[in-house]
């Protein structure tokens, strides 16, 4: 029994756990650099150090959600937060921001890879074609989604995986490239000077530390799930690896981008031409002024499939959670309601996506982190944390209790 415990609470136990958050966070928002420009970036030398500031508080909320649930029994997010907010009504507060970020998240994926395609083939996203190309992505979806799903679902962890290897192929590229050489043929060429940093410190900690860590509550369901078979400790250390592994990911993105911002930022505000989208996947970019041809064939192709992936899943999971309330006494086959469903969530995300993908970050997420700061972070915070030490309190009484009685009955 004791083995089996040590098992549940071990550091590799708590590193596959720590993973799910990785692989929520990391997807395609963060590998374009998109994400990390918006809220980060662009303020210049706080990016290196307040991602892992925005990781800590996350860290701390997802440590209370998952103690609490772990404490109560609970497996799933809607009972642990019809539990942990005074009134069980109060859960649709989670529902509605969870809803939100995910339709966010598919409308982006529609956006970003409908980018990646245009420019890889070397046509502005805009107008015409990024009507085209987000049908033709779509189009994709709705193949994948019907007939496909098992595949994409197969192969996620793998792009996963494979996204976050090519992310930091990418990472050490803009890192060791010659930006003197880079600013001569680029800024010299055509009389620009680099554009400052965004001189806003207030907006940089509102944004990039307090909005960025409440909209990535995102993550608070699956880990819920997956921690639901570690012990507290190694619920503990899952919640610190988990903090490391976003932090440090998040930080070395954000020191790269914020090296290159300046340039990247110019050449766009002049239209120069091939750069007047500059900032719309600017990892893209980047890898096309190193000319690292292999990466950015790689890194466009494997970009490409994790956005469409991430379409299908989360399209799936709306399925899934919406299709047995969808009109059951009109619509008695359960197929017909999940590509009913389907079709619903589909049609939004891709109205959405044609906002582009840096408005869809900017203020859906953005948005959406507002709301989640009152509905989620600040209530996990001001009820969650007193009944987590009360839940405590109740177990070591109650453990004490057993070992007491063993003690009588051993005497």
């Amino acid at each position: 029994m004791e083995t089996k415990n040590a098992s549940k609470s071990s550091w590799a136990a708590a590193f596959a756990v720590a993973s799910v958050w990785f692989g929520t966070h990391v997807g395609g928002g963060f590998a374009t650099g998109n994400q990390v420009i918006q809220y980060f970036s662009q303020y210049g030398w706080t990016a290196a150090i307040f991602p892992i500031i925005a990781m800590g508080i996350l860290a701390m909320v997802i440590y209370v959600v998952m103690s609490f649930a772990k404490l109560s029994g609970f497996d799933n997010y809607k009972d642990t937060f019809e539990a942990l907010y005074p009134n069980p009504k109060m859960e649709i507060l989670f529902e509605i921001f969870y809803i939100v970020i995910i339709l966010a998240a598919v409308a982006s994926a529609v956006a970003g890879a409908g980018e990646v395609m245009a420019n890889f083939i070397g046509i502005e996203y805009v107008g015409t074609a990024k009507l085209l190309c987000n049908v033709a992505i779509v189009a994709v979806l709705v193949l994948l989604s019907v007939f496909g799903i098992k595949l994409v679902m197969a192969a996620s962890t793998v792009l996963s995986v494979a996204i976050l290897a090519i992310t930091a192929c990418v990472i050490f590229s803009g890192l060791t490239a010659d930006m003197d050489s880079v600013v001569s043929q680029y800024l010299t060429a055509n009389n620009l000077e680099p554009v400052a940093y965004t001189d806003d410190l207030f907006g940089s900690i509102w944004s990039g530390v307090i909005v960025y860590a409440a909209f990535q509550c995102v993550s608070i369901a699956p880990m819920i799930a997956a921690s639901s078979q570690l012990t507290m400790k190694g619920i503990k250390r899952s919640a610190i690896l988990g903090c490391i592994m976003n932090g440090g990911a998040l930080a070395a993105s954000g020191y790269m981008l914020s090296k290159w911002y300046p340039v990247l930022k110019a050449l766009q505000g002049a239209g120069i031409s091939g750069f007047t989208n500059a900032l719309g996947i600017p990892n893209q970019t980047i890898l096309n002024i190193v000319g690292v041809r292999a990466i950015l064939v790689l890194f466009s192709l494997l970009l490409f499939c994790a956005f469409v992936s991430t379409c299908v899943t989360l399209v799936y999971t709306m399925v899934q959670r919406f299709q047995g309330i969808c009109l059951p006494n009109v619509i008695k086959s359960e197929k017909a309601r999940s590509a009913v469903v389907g079709f619903i969530v589909i049609l939004i995300c891709f109205a959405l996506s044609l906002l582009g993908l840096s408005n869809i970050i900017k203020y859906a997420y953005g948005y959406d982190g507002y709301f989640a700061i009152f509905a989620v972070v600040i209530p996990v915070l001001i009820w969650g944390i007193p009944k987590v030490r009360k839940l405590k309190g109740i177990q070591k009484n109650s453990q004490y209790e057993v070992n007491s009685g063993n003690l009588v009955a051993e005497n």
